[in-house]
């Protein structure tokens, strides 16, 4: 297994798979800008079936959003290790089909006006129970279609990502004209292209996956080789300070912040939504042809621009300001993600790979739910402000001290 100082400083590696990888490496963005195209357009058609045609409280928003992280929490270990013995392709062809099944239901629902907050919460469990099932086969799959090039692959996979996600986002803003009911449909067209292009990736070696039956301690092998193995330690209790300071409040205050504070609709939370994927976009194609040298610094450095911005948005700046400083933040972000995500590929060894990036997940969707519940009632309790005020504060002490007493900012 790859150490932290093994690697090339660019990042670079050569698997022996590299033109396989890169004849692969398109249908293998395809599939990542369905599901995430999909997400982006259920981040603002959920929340504002929530916020703004429910009508629901802190609490409530902060319930139903969790309803969509939890199952990530639960699942990511045994679905990295089904990752690890089943083909990665076809796990990917079953759950973008199965993806699209409840958000059809959800539109049908949605038409019949027979909407309410415990059926978008049992909605949230279903949709979340599939994405958990599917990144960590979609992750175990980048390392054999990168090519020659890991760190180039993990940004554009990063941009691809973000930048369905932006459209996904914007593109449900036109709920506002045509209805919540057909942009939900579109979404689940979305999600079934990517089954498409799910069926031309590679199928698995055979010597890659593991035999014989599942074991509980094998579940868990990841969690266990992520605690003993120093470069990989330091990235993921970062990652999982992440899920709970900035993707919680992210999912949960930001519309809140949209329909109470500047008192705006669908379309506005369409454009908050996608600035943070946008700054995500751009940094990770500065990233592609640039390369960091130091990615555990340039990583805690990404949190120190998103905490700040944070700070900034909680003293209640304009509307048009508080735009600017979310695509800020999303530049942060891309940083952040792109050299934690290249520290865990590098340092995963092949065989249980997936268990392994299955915690580097499990760091974001396990912190997510909690910091979505804690925004939540955080907001009712002391206010939308003081709450993100709070979390900024929290992630700026975890900076100070990861840079101080842990050995993160050495690793390349």
């Amino acid at each position: 297994m790859a150490s932290a100082h093994s690697s090339p400083p660019d990042g670079r590696s050569s698997p022996p798979n590299a033109q396989a990888g890169r004849t692969a490496f398109v249908p293998y963005v395809a599939n990542v800008g369905s599901w995430f195209g999909g997400m982006g357009m259920q981040q603002v058609l959920f929340s504002w079936i929530v916020v703004g045609e429910l009508g629901a409280t802190g609490e409530w928003v902060g319930i139903a959003q969790t309803s969509t992280l939890l199952p990530g929490m639960v699942l990511w270990m045994v679905a990295g290790a089904l990752a690890d013995r089943w083909d990665p392709r076809r796990l990917l062809v079953a759950l973008h089909v199965m993806g699209a099944i409840p958000v059809a239901l959800l539109a049908v629902l949605s038409g019949l006006g027979r909407v309410d907050l415990p059926l978008l919460v049992g909605f949230g469990l279903t949709v979340g129970t599939i994405g958990a099932l599917a990144m960590p086969a979609r992750d175990t799959l980048l390392t054999r279609v990168a090519g020659d090039d890991l760190m180039r692959a993990v940004t554009t996979m990063t941009a691809a990502q973000f930048g369905a996600q932006a459209l996904g986002t914007l593109a449900a803003g036109l709920a506002r004209i045509v209805g919540s009911p057909v942009m939900l449909l579109v979404q689940a067209g979305v999600f079934l292209l990517g089954a498409g292009a799910a069926m031309k990736l590679p199928r698995a070696r055979p010597e890659s996956l593991i035999r014989g039956r599942l074991h509980l301690r094998e579940i868990g092998g990841g969690l266990v080789e992520v605690a003993r193995t120093p470069a990989l330690r330091s990235p993921f209790l970062l990652v999982v300070a992440v899920g709970v300071l900035f993707v919680g409040p992210y999912w949960v205050i930001f519309p809140l912040l949209v329909r109470d504070y500047y008192a705006m609709g669908v379309g506005a939370l369409s454009v908050v939504l996608m600035l943070f994927p946008l700054g995500t976009i751009l940094g990770s194609l500065v990233l592609r042809y640039r390369g960091l040298r130091r990615k555990g610094r340039a990583a805690l450095f990404a949190l120190l621009v998103g905490s700040c911005c944070q700070l900034v948005i909680s003293t209640g700046v304009p509307f048009f300001a508080m735009l600017g400083l979310a695509l800020i933040w999303g530049l942060g972000g891309s940083v952040f993600i792109n050299c934690s995500r290249t520290l865990f590929q590098q340092a995963a060894p092949e065989r249980g790979r997936g268990r392994v990036l299955a915690i580097y997940q499990l760091g974001f969707t396990g912190g997510a739910p909690i910091g979505a519940l804690l925004s939540g009632f955080g907001a009712d309790a002391v206010g939308m402000h003081t709450t993100i005020m709070i979390s900024s504060s929290i992630m700026l002490v975890l900076v100070a001290a990861m840079a101080t007493f842990s050995g993160i900012s050495k690793l390349k």
